[in-house]
């Protein structure tokens, strides 16, 4: 029983945090360590399952999946290390499970529900992040890519995401270090 991977589940939301508590403790891989409104109790765990709200006001030592009640952009917090963000609408037991055992195992869970090993970027985002570092602006990529401004702004978020980055130079910055570009 020492191989289950402890979870915490912080959300201010009574039923959302049972109902949470209550898919993780079906899963054999896993033990809740606790569920509580905020503010985690000083015990050590491996993954964390929080709220947008409970993220911005816990300092976590763990690798973080948030979870919130509506389809938003992805969330991040300076010095958390967040590989999901989930929300309800169509999330189902088995992805929340799958998602907090890939967060324990250290893989980023895609938008589309698939883990992967942080830092690996698809072509699309390795163009991106490669016409960043060239210094080109989100216009320039946008024309150079024939993809529209908006869709280039959000790859150059999942760039920053997949990076653990807080800008864009920071992202070209750890794409050399790792050898990306």
């Amino acid at each position: 029983m020492s191989d289950r991977k402890r979870v915490g589940v912080v959300h201010e939301h009574d039923v959302l945090r049972r109902g949470i508590a209550g898919c993780l403790e079906e899963d054999q891989a896993l033990a809740l360590a606790y569920a509580v409104a905020d503010g985690p109790p000083p015990e050590p765990i491996d993954v964390a399952v929080v709220s947008p709200r409970a993220l911005a006001a816990t300092a976590l030592d763990a690798p973080v999946v948030v979870f919130q009640e509506t389809a938003a952009g992805t969330t991040s917090v300076r010095g958390a290390r967040v590989y999901a963000t989930l929300s309800l609408p169509e999330l189902t037991a088995e992805q929340l499970v799958a998602s907090v055992r890939a967060a324990a195992a250290g893989l980023r869970v895609s938008d589309h529900g698939t883990a992967r090993e942080p830092g690996r970027l698809d072509e699309r985002r390795l163009q991106v992040l490669r016409l960043l570092a060239a210094g080109d602006t989100t216009k320039e990529i946008s024309t150079k890519l024939s993809y529209s401004e908006r869709t280039i702004k959000s790859l150059i978020r999942d760039v920053e995401y997949e990076l653990g980055a807080r800008s864009r130079a920071q992202a070209v910055a750890e794409g050399i270090r790792q050898g990306l570009i």
